[in-house]
């Protein structure tokens, strides 16, 4: 998501101190880039970051149920602190705000944000509509903590050889870094990226307000006054969202998968929805504004299949990557490599792990049973899952920047519905606790890496996440239960996430039975078509991979409104256009707007949807 140079290795300043292997040895680091007198781990940057994280979780529980992505907060919460600081000496004294203070806050802020992606806009929201049943905010709140505790624990062992030892990218750590030292004077362009932050974040709640809050502005504008198989345009839903929100999202997510997502909304709202219609399949409901609540009950099973079995393809295709993965494990957890220092004032102790390990398990376990009735055996198993999974996931992450967690969770679930013979539940559960381990130990991988650059001690980077969890786990929880009611899930929301939790649970509990006549042949066409495609973009020349379709963009066209695909498509196709023309400026500018946009947007979405649940 950023346009940074190929060669950026994690030494942040000077010549790098790397042997010629290009890792930056211990006895370099703590000499030439760790900071140990600049203060880090203080109130102000703990307290910060929690409640930054806190409103961006919120964030990405909008983004989540509107357009079916959540995003990492490490680069906005970075940009967000310095704003926050700066507006506070701005009328009152105090020391300044330091390098490593702006890093823990970040650290803080981006465990507490990841708690919405840690199963809230999955497996959480979907076991409660498969199971008819409303977990309470505390019981929420618990299950989250535990289980991202669980993949904050998982990292530790994992740094010392994908960092230390390996330098792997994290290209978002490295990112984050080079954002928050350029905030501070040791690189260009910092300040600006701020401003840009906050003036996007100003203009995106400001359309939120006028839009969803006040109705001064539609939601959509159709393409014309047309119609199709005797059906208007704005009743398929067929022209672009008055969203700066998902205008961003499409900035951020990319051009080929929304030019994608384009094609697969022609095709499920211009074809397959008019077809469905004609032959009584799909029934409008009289006097609705668009066709989607009615549409998408059937469109979703094609959009799943292609969703999951893209998914499992892909990650099955990775074999490579995940034999490299295990193998890494055994140096992880080895014995200390010739020349390697490892301090325990400064790294995090053995002890620690271990004993945090054994009670994180034992937490999990006991929340599984008393929450969600989980044989104590399968929650077990399915932490061992999690850890093996988070393991793949991490390495993936550290190559590539992306975490697949989205298919691990698949994985999970489709065992242990075989494990438990089909138990909606526990497939369910046990794929929220992979999702949520892989994803929190994802997100401390990546602030551990921008530690790493900046010098800062992973002791007290650990202790930021911690603080993080628990203040994001409850905030998240409160949020999803005051904003988010479960009957505007698929509805208002067409949260893909849920739905695709949803139906794979359906299908593995009762089978074909339920579904519309024709949607088993739609699924098998749709699994089809992915699995090709999959084959194809990973396994064939690279040149050509661009112009293969994208399961997973048809996919989540399949789900969301046709306009919401097109204007992802839209604003990718501007970033893209900026990124040409203005190279610099995109470099500046355009991941700072484009996060402005859709923070300030999603986050005055959920003002206006607390506002609205209160006057029901």
């Amino acid at each position: 998501m950023s346009s940074l140079p190929a060669d950026v290795t994690n030494e942040p300043h000077g010549e790098e101190p790397a042997d010629v292997h290009g890792r930056v040895s211990d006895e370099a680091w703590y000499a030439q880039v760790y900071r140990p007198i600049e203060p880090q781990f203080t109130l102000r940057a703990v307290a910060s970051g929690c409640v930054i994280g806190s409103v961006l979780s919120a964030a990405n529980l909008y983004t989540g149920f509107t357009i079916g992505i959540t995003y990492g907060a490490s680069i906005t919460a970075a940009l967000s602190a310095w704003l926050v600081f700066r507006l506070f000496r701005a009328v009152a004294s105090g020391p300044a705000f330091t390098v490593l203070e702006n890093n823990t806050m970040q650290t803080a802020a981006s465990a507490a944000a990841a708690m919405a992606g840690a199963g809230m806009v999955t497996a959480v929201p979907a076991l409660m509509i498969v199971t008819n049943r409303r977990l309470s905010i505390l019981e929420i709140a618990t299950w989250l903590v535990s289980a991202a505790l669980l993949g904050v624990l998982f990292a530790i062992p994992l740094k010392r050889q994908m960092i230390n030892r390996e330098n792997l990218k994290f290209p978002s750590g490295i990112a984050a870094a080079q954002t928050t030292l350029a905030l501070h004077g040791e690189g260009g362009g910092g300040k600006r990226m701020a401003v840009a932050l906050l003036a996007a974040t100003a203009i995106g709640a400001a359309l939120g307000l006028a839009r969803g809050g006040l109705g001064f502005v539609p939601d959509s504008v159709p393409f014309a006054f047309a119609s199709l198989g005797g059906m208007g345009l704005a009743r398929l839903t067929m022209g672009l969202d008055i969203s700066l929100m998902t205008l961003g999202s499409g900035a951020l997510v990319g051009l080929r998968t929304t030019a994608w997502m384009a094609v697969g909304a022609t095709l499920c709202w211009a074809g397959v929805v008019p077809w469905a219609l004609g032959r009584g399949i799909v029934t409008p409901t009289p006097n609705a504004p668009t066709l989607y609540g009615d549409a998408v009950g059937f469109t979703v099973w094609p959009g799943v299949a292609m969703l999951v079995v893209g998914g499992l393809v892909s990650f099955a295709l990775k074999g490579g990557s995940i034999a490299t993965a295990f193998r890494s494990l055994g140096g992880a957890m080895g014995a200390k490599a010739p020349g390697e220092v490892l301090r325990e004032d400064v790294e995090v102790p053995r002890r620690w792990f271990a004993w945090g390990l054994a009670a994180a398990v034992v937490l999990a376990i006991g929340v599984q049973w008393l929450v969600f009735g989980l044989h104590p055996a399968t929650s077990l198993l399915a932490i061992v899952l999690a850890g093996a999974l988070a393991l793949v996931g991490t390495r993936t992450m550290g190559e590539t920047d992306v975490n697949p967690i989205g298919p691990m969770a698949m994985v999970t679930q489709l065992l242990f519905a075989v494990l438990t013979g089909g138990h909606a539940q526990a497939s369910l559960m046990a794929a929220g606790l992979t999702n949520a381990g892989a994803n929190s130990c994802g997100d401390m991988m990546q602030d551990l890496k921008t530690g790493r650059l900046l010098g800062a001690s992973p002791q007290k980077q650990l202790l930021a996440q911690l603080f993080g969890i628990a203040t994001g786990g409850l905030a998240t929880a409160v949020i999803f239960a005051k904003a988010f009611p479960l009957e505007l899930l698929g509805t208002k929301y067409p949260a893909p996430g849920v739905q695709m939790f949803k139906g794979t649970a359906e299908l593995l509990t009762r089978g074909f039975a339920g579904l519309p006549e024709p949607a088993p042949l739609a699924m098998a066409i749709a699994a089809g078509f992915a699995v090709v495609c999959t084959i194809a973009s990973e396994l064939g020349p690279k040149r050509f991979a661009a112009w293969v379709p994208s399961p997973l963009g048809i996919g989540l066209a399949f789900i969301l409104p046709a306009s919401t695909s097109f204007t992802l498509f839209v604003g990718a196709a501007l970033a893209a256009i900026l990124a040409w023309k203005f190279p610099k400026k995109d470099e500046l500018y355009t991941t700072a707007t484009a996060s402005g946009f859709v923070a300030g947007e999603s986050v005055m979405g959920v003002v206006v949807a607390i506002w609205a649940a209160g006057r029901m």
